[in-house]
């Protein structure tokens, strides 16, 4: 074996490669060989094998890079496997001990550099009982060292039990006699950050303020890469919680009061008064933990290059699973489109105490149907959910976009419940006879913003049947995943595809579709005339 790369393919997460070599200098000529001769006259009872050999790279190591709900997703597969159907319930046979004799068994050393971030806002509730707190304060590692020593064996023979039972103690006490070789791994800075990333998660849960504890949880979800990150990240978690602390003393015994009258205006003023006191103490906890993260990220890229080694990255972007969970074929464009939907941000605005952009508005709610790349430098997302506009030019740095890398800036977003119908016109520009350019979606007046604006237009290339394929694309996904759809589908609700099972809501379900389809599987062009489409209630 030459080489062998495992990635991680959730999204946003801090270590995407999971399991990889690490590369020093000139690569070996092979990663791992393994020779083994073996001996049968036929009995099940006996095995013999005159050389096992098993050998690793001399002067490099395994590195293991493990993100925290990476452990929580493979957990979850785990239970929900049926192991009983890997055997035969009815079977007759009777297992085997055989014995085992090998003439020389030679093992090299192998070295292991495990790392690890911990991420407790992603852990299911409970799950680690007592030990959650000390996993936060002393989970993180960073290239902590594990090595396999050689074994070099003669003339063994014994039952195959004992043999594997023995392989698994001697590497036991090979992993544990290096006790100070493991302390060394310890990441101080990351566990720092984890530390008061938790003490933020427990102190804004007292302020009661569901739309701050929401907007807290998106922004620890957002990775920190240099001390801009810091800047961005952590001041706005600080501002964030200053502005809605001071804000909540006069917003929560009005909501309070125009919920409940009296009792609801009392009620508001306390928890106006809790949120003063706790949501600025969150907001600097989490500039801690950013800063301390920041930090580390630094350190960590300062040594990478004085090492000459090369970032941990992504053999090829995650594969596309859309709203129907289902494993399709590799696809590079559709992948692109799925990262570009994970890292889209939301814009800023002072009414809406989004003092910073939202990184990742919509990786952890919906799953990616179709993308359309539009004139003037702008993206049509169509989701399991909602049908999304992007920006994706860079005023202030002209640099050329990345999909893989660079954020797009969320223009509308319009959900599948609030879209009443579609149309499909020519612009201004366009020749007599050309197809139609423009997609106008009209929207139902109590999704209208405060301007009165109905309408949301998609501007598709000229002279082209673009228009058409988005009006096919986002037509296809309504009436797939509307929840007026049909009454079938509201009683076959699934998961939102990229979080864990317990932090699930009943208002976050999406609906299951009837029936796969993909970019082959598009109904009849429509006439090339301006026309309206069908509501998702008339389909």
């Amino acid at each position: 074996m030459r080489g062998i790369q495992v990635d991680n393919q959730l999204p946003l997460t801090t270590m995407p490669v999971l399991f990889r070599p690490q590369r020093i200098g000139i690569e070996e000529d092979y990663l791992l060989k393994f020779l083994m001769t073996k001996q049968s006259d036929g009995s099940l009872d006996f095995c013999v094998y005159p050389y096992i050999g098993l050998q690793g790279p001399e002067n490099s190591a395994f590195l293991i890079s493990i993100h925290e709900p990476i452990i929580w997703r493979l957990h979850g597969m785990i239970q929900q496997i049926d192991f009983s159907r890997f055997s035969d319930a009815q079977t007759t046979a009777v297992s085997v001990d055989p014995i085992i004799e090998i003439g020389v068994l030679n093992i090299s050393e192998f070295r292991f550099k495990f790392s690890m971030a911990m991420s407790p806002t992603q852990r299911p509730v409970g799950v680690l009982g007592f030990w959650s707190s000390l996993m936060t304060a002393l989970g993180n590692t960073e290239n902590m060292p594990v090595r396999i020593n050689q074994r070099s064996l003669e003339n063994l023979s014994m039952r195959q039990s004992v043999l594997t039972s023995n392989a698994i103690s001697n590497i036991k006490k090979d992993v544990l006699s290096q006790p100070l070789q493991l302390l060394s791994g310890v990441d101080i800075l990351g566990n720092a950050s984890s530390a008061f990333g938790h003490m933020s998660k427990g102190v804004a849960a007292l302020s009661m303020d569901k739309k701050f504890i929401q907007s807290r949880q998106r922004q620890e979800n957002k990775g920190v890469e240099d001390f801009g990150d810091v800047i961005r990240e952590g001041g706005g978690a600080l501002a964030k919680g200053l502005f809605r602390g001071v804000m909540g003393i006069v917003t929560k015994p009005l909501e309070g009061a125009k919920a409940s009258g009296v009792e609801g205006f009392v009620s508001g003023v306390g928890k106006g008064i809790i949120g003063a006191a706790a949501q600025p103490v969150s907001g600097v906890l989490d500039l801690l933990s950013k800063t301390t993260e920041g930090a580390n990220a630094m350190r960590m890229k300062i040594a990478a290059a004085i090492t000459s080694e090369d970032l941990l990255l992504r053999r090829r972007l995650p594969r596309v699973i859309s709203g129907d969970n289902l494993l399709r074929p590799y696809d590079d464009y559709r992948a692109q489109g799925q990262v570009i939907l994970q890292l889209a941000e939301s814009g800023s605005f002072f009414l809406q105490v989004d003092l910073f952009k939202v990184r990742g508005k919509f990786a952890l709610s919906d799953a990616y149907e179709d993308h359309f790349s539009l004139r003037k430098d702008k993206i049509l997302l169509v989701t399991h959910r909602r049908v999304i506009l992007l920006q994706t030019s860079n005023i202030i740095t002209q640099k050329k976009f990345n999909p893989a890398r660079d954020p797009c800036l969320v223009l509308w977003d319009v959900l599948w419940e609030d879209l009443a119908t579609m149309e499909l016109t020519t612009g201004k520009k366009d020749h007599p006879n050309a197809p139609p350019s423009k997609l106008i979606l009209y929207l139902k007046s109590k999704s209208s913003s405060e301007n009165n604006d109905h309408t949301r237009v998609i501007k598709c290339y000229r002279d082209t049947k673009q228009a058409f394929q988005v009006y096919t694309s986002i037509e296809q996904a309504m009436n797939t995943y509307s929840p007026k759809g049909s009454k079938e589908m509201h009683k076959r609700k699934v998961k939102r595809p990229y979080s864990a099972t317990s932090d699930i809501s009943t208002a976050e379900a999406v609906f299951l579709k009837e029936r796969p389809w993909t970019s082959q599987q598009v109904s009849a062009p429509l006439p090339p005339n301006s026309t309206f489409g069908s509501s998702s209630g008339n389909s």
